[in-house]
């Protein structure tokens, strides 16, 4: 695997996350006025927390990627 196989998989795997926080974020607004179990609203709410730093991690590997791509490429 080359700099530039890596680079682009870690830009990938960077967006994938990403748009997959965004639906979440999503999905999260539009159904805020259901009657959630419990457990499931904590899990929810968890996961609400850890968002922001998840997309953080997102954005440092997404930077490492194109950092990658424009240096080895």
């Amino acid at each position: 695997m080359t700099g530039t196989d890596l680079g682009a998989a870690l830009v990938a795997w960077a967006l994938l996350w990403g748009a997959g926080l965004a639906l979440f974020s999503l999905a999260c607004r539009l159904s805020a006025q259901q009657p959630r179990p419990a457990r499931e609203a904590r899990r929810i709410a968890a996961w609400q927390r850890a968002s922001p730093w998840a997309l953080g991690v997102c954005s440092v590997v997404a930077t490492a990627g194109v950092l990658l791509l424009a240096f080895t490429g």
